[in-house]
């Protein structure tokens, strides 16, 4: 039987062409995602600084992860063409808070919009309103917003640094709402401190746990689903942040990732239409996102429990459940050794003179995001996007599935195969050619 389901509640919208057998059993699975956003189109001719208020509007959860992706691709086009532009730690630091603030954000929705309600689906039960995680992933937008005077869609990094200047009392504010939202954390998402959580080395403690974070895991056991969901066990990290850097890993083999290696295909076309196009590293479908992230940095919950369980779908939660205390973690660090002394401009030469190619490659809340532009006396020749969906959600054959294909093929049925889709933590709207 074939069955088109469209996959609600993301940003975008996706169908899946499930073919199952007799007992409702998936035995394949078609991706397709049914808009075109013609992003890249739109900013070639124009002026390079056009990008920072065009490329944010890609998509309305990681927009900021498209404005630092456009503007390194900008820096690193004027370096390409030997011109100097320089960068403050202070600037770098401010650009890594509200980065961080963003996959903040977008975790907490995950975990109350999408995967609690959609287990408590699953399971019959009733979910009640989020209106708690809704508040708390508005303190991180307001984190974000204090630097980046908006969120989403800021513009506020340019080549050379960041608009804001921030001053002792805005850095107080910081502190406040990073108090906050750690309290929230502990108390709620993991029903434990901090220093509790880290002296976890197994996946019975992490679901034991008495936070929303426990309960999720829980109902995915008692759906069935905690050791199903394995994909092609390869992974890749492209970004680099404090705490991870670039590396891919296939199996116990890890190496430096080369974004050389990287390429799109638009081969799999159903029904004559495909408005995204697969991307691929050497050639193969690789997963990127927070358990990528978590086993390229070494963070050893995760480590030990993929080690015993695999790319499973509980992993890949636990994963970006984890990576919410890391980041939190990151950012009070940042913020209270941020140097206000520092300049946080340092004007470059006018970019009417460049002329060179770039590339800007962020961590974004799914996985690594590539922009590549090329200027010629300072207007947009070229320009190309490679997203995180395209990774995770790339639509591969039944023969050489994608990585969330892989991952739906054998499940007992179409909803919880929709279920594990959703453990990608699925977006659409920055699907471009």
């Amino acid at each position: 039987m074939i069955t088109h389901e469209l996959i609600e509640r993301i940003e975008g919208e996706a169908l899946i062409d499930f073919r199952t057998d007799r007992s409702g059993r998936v035995q394949d699975a078609q991706i397709r995602f049914l808009h075109f956003r013609g992003m890249e189109a739109i900013l070639e001719g124009r002026h390079p600084l056009d990008a920072l208020v065009i490329a944010p509007r890609v998509c309305g959860i990681c927009g900021h992860s498209h404005l630092i992706a456009a503007v390194e691709a900008i820096e690193a086009a004027y370096r390409h063409s030997g011109a100097e532009v320089k960068l403050s730690m202070k600037a770098r630091s401010i650009r890594n808070v509200t980065k961080f603030s963003e996959l903040l954000q977008n975790h907490l929705k995950w975990l109350y919009l999408i995967m609690l309600g959609e287990s408590a689906k699953l399971l019959r039960e009733e979910h009640p309103l989020p209106l708690k995680a809704l508040n708390a992933a508005s303190q991180a937008n307001r984190l974000a917003a204090l630097f980046s005077g908006q969120w989403p869609h800021s513009s506020y990094a340019l080549p050379g640094g960041v608009t804001c200047d921030p001053t002792h009392i805005e850095i107080m504010q910081a502190l406040k709402i990073l108090a906050e939202l750690e309290r929230f954390v502990e108390a709620e998402v993991l029903g434990c401190s901090f220093g509790e959580f880290e002296t976890i080395r197994s996946y019975r403690d992490l679901t034991a746990l008495g936070g929303d974070f426990g309960k999720l895991l829980q109902n995915v056991e008692r759906l069935g689903l905690a050791d199903t969901g394995h994909s092609h066990g390869r992974f890749l990290v492209l970004g680099e942040h404090p705490g991870c850097r670039s590396m891919a890993i296939d199996g116990n083999t890890r190496r430096a990732a080369d974004v050389a290696n990287v390429s799109e295909d638009a081969s799999a076309v159903i029904e004559g239409k495909t408005y995204a196009k697969n991307a691929l590293y050497e050639g193969a479908f690789y997963e990127t996102g927070p358990l990528a992230r978590a086993l390229v940095s070494g963070r050893s919950v995760i480590g030990a429990i993929h080690e015993a369980h695999g790319d499973s779908a509980s992993v890949r939660i636990a994963a970006r459940m984890d990576e919410m205390v890391d980041l939190l973690k990151n950012i009070r660090r940042l913020i209270e050794t941020l140097d206000l002394s520092e300049p946080s401009y340092i004007a470059p030469p006018p970019i009417e003179t460049i002329s060179g190619e770039g590339r800007g490659i962020v961590e974004a809340p799914r996985g690594s995001l590539i922009h590549t532009l090329r200027i010629e006396k300072g207007k947009i020749i070229a320009y190309a996007m490679i997203t995180p969906t395209q990774w995770n959600l790339g639509n591969g054959t039944a023969v050489s599935p994608g990585v969330a294909q892989k991952a739906m093929i054998g499940a007992q049925s179409r909803d919880k195969a929709s279920f594990l889709f959703r453990t990608f933590d699925v977006c659409s709207v920055c699907t471009t050619h």
